[in-house]
Parts: C-alpha cells; structure tokens; sequence
C-alpha cells in the first residue's frame, strides 16, 4: 500500500455536507487542538505566517449567524421571497451546525512583508490567500476525517459589512481580512445539494505529463 494512500482516502471523502446537527464527535479541547496544529503547520510564503482562524461554538455560533444573517438580509432590498429562502439556508444549513471556523488573513503582516520587498509587494496579497486556502483545506479535510461535515462559505466577500461587524463582533483585529467561513457538525444526511450527483471532467482534459 502507497503511503499516500490513507492521506487520499481523507481527501477524496472531503465534501459540502449542507446538511449538519449540532451534535460533537471530538471535545471543544479537541476542536482547538486541530485547529492550533492546521494553522501552525500551514505553509505560508516567506514564512509570514499570516493566517488567522478561530473557532466559534456554542451559543457565541448561534448569534454569528444571526448577525450574519441579519446583515445579509439588508442587502435583498425588501424582497421576501429571497429573505424566506436566506433565512431558511442560513437557520438549517449554518446555523444548525455545532460550531464554525472562521478564516482570515492578518494585513499587518502582510503590509510589513510587502515593505520589507517592495518588488514583490502585488504578489504577498496573492500569496496569501493561496495559503489561506491550504489552511481551509486542511481544516475542512480534518474535520471530516473526525466525523463532521461542512461546508464552506464567504459571506465576507459578497455581504459588504460581514467582515466589519464580525470582526467587532469576536473583538477581532480590524486588520484581520474575512477570507471564508466553515461552518460544521455531524452530517444529517448525504454530502452535496439533494437531488445532484457529483461529476466529473474528463481527467485527461486537466492533467498535462512531460515524463522522460
């Protein structure tokens, strides 16, 4: 058996549970646990270490949504068919959840290592959201392989004041940047949108081989 083999069982079994209960397999100790080791060996360009996550479970989680949620509906212009269906998704597939994880990106740090080379100041945005999204993986890959399922959302950037009033609301740093959001618990039901398989492209349209 390839030693990869156990790492790729965990990342093909990875999937959006929408889905979730509020039910715990692992301990909030547990949960900090993953969460410490995920951040601390994500890679990160230079070595900046500039990724940021925290956990929130419990009734603090409850009230996130809620203010999620609330900020969400201000942006529907009164229309109440769209406020029934984003009150419904958010109440049954977030919110329901036992905890969620949230992803930022420190600016400071970013800021400092953009000064220190200024002639690659436009790529560490770049670079850091790329080791954001490593981080967000290792997370959600985590947890599924303890019994969760999640999903992962990015209120920040499509709810213009989600990433200000979070921020406040967790007594964050300003400076944190929202990248996403994971909200999790114990799967309810099969992973995916009820009623839709999971496809696939053909392999051999997004692979490329130069082995001598």
């Amino acid at each position: 058996m390839s030693k990869s083999t156990q790492f790729f069982e965990a990342v093909e079994h990875r999937r959006s549970y929408y889905g979730i209960t509020k039910e715990s397999p692992l301990s909030n100790e547990q949960l900090k646990e993953l969460i410490e080791k995920s951040v601390k060996h994500t890679p990160t360009s230079f070595n900046s270490q500039s990724s940021r996550a925290v956990l929130v479970t419990g009734k603090k989680n409850a009230d996130l949504w809620d203010l999620i949620l609330k900020l969400h509906l201000k942006t529907l212009d009164g229309d109440k068919e769209k406020e029934a269906y984003w009150t419904d998704k958010i109440h049954t597939q977030f919110k329901a959840g036992y905890g969620t994880v949230i992803f930022l990106e420190d600016q400071n740090v970013i800021n400092e290592f953009s000064g220190k080379m200024p002639y690659l100041s436009t790529l560490f945005p770049r670079w850091s959201e790329n080791s954001s999204g490593i981080l967000q993986y290792i997370v959600w890959t985590a947890l599924e392989a303890e019994g969760y399922g999640a999903s992962l959302q990015h209120y920040g950037s499509f709810v213009p004041e989600v990433e200000t009033e979070v921020n406040k609301f967790l007594d964050l740093p300003s400076l944190w940047k929202n990248i996403a959001i994971l909200p999790f618990g114990k799967p309810s039901g099969p992973p995916g949108q009820p009623g839709k398989d999971k496809t696939f492209q053909p392999i051999e349209e997004r692979t490329r081989f130069f082995l001598d």
